[in-house]
């Protein structure tokens, strides 16, 4: 009886295991082919794909950095259903965003110097984040600031 049970409970492990690794078929870049193929509907000559986490707006969401014809690296975010949410737009400074989130990064990070900023819109109602990249004192950083300038999240890389 014992080992029926384990043996049982053995089987539907391996089915648990089985159905997730095959729930979210993925590309070798790790990108779920629902995703993959969005991105080829609308950019067809998409390559490069590469992929990673992020949280914006309170949701955990797959970043997708991509070439297209035109040559530069596009962004754009996906819900874990593999829907798109919204693209990231870079920004040539930041001087683009509201002065509260140059002043919440001068007050957090005295002395950064800034490697690249990229704008969040929320889809779903008003607001915007914004994903700048620092460099302080040898360490980089990733940093999201809303408009108002509130940090919502940092990390060093």
């Amino acid at each position: 009886m014992r080992q029926l049970i384990t043996i049982t409970l053995s089987s539907v492990l391996l089915s648990a295991i089985a159905f997730s690794v095959n729930a979210e078929p993925s590309t070798d870049a790790g990108i779920p082919e629902k995703v993959k193929a969005d991105i080829i509907k609308r950019h067809p000559n998409a390559h490069d794909l590469q992929a990673g986490r992020e949280v914006h707006f309170g949701h955990d969401l797959l970043e997708v950095t991509f070439k297209d014809d035109d040559k530069e690296s596009r962004l754009e975010l996906f819900r874990a259903d593999g829907h798109l949410f919204t693209d990231e737009l870079p920004l040539t400074g930041l001087g683009e965003a509201p002065p509260a989130v140059k002043d919440a990064l001068d007050k957090a990070f005295p002395g950064y110097v800034l490697k690249k900023a990229e704008l969040i819109t929320n889809p779903n109602g008003p607001g915007e984040e914004y994903e700048v990249y620092l460099e302080v004192d040898g360490i980089n950083w990733k940093v999201s600031v809303n408009e108002k300038g509130d940090i919502a999240g940092k990390d060093h890389f």
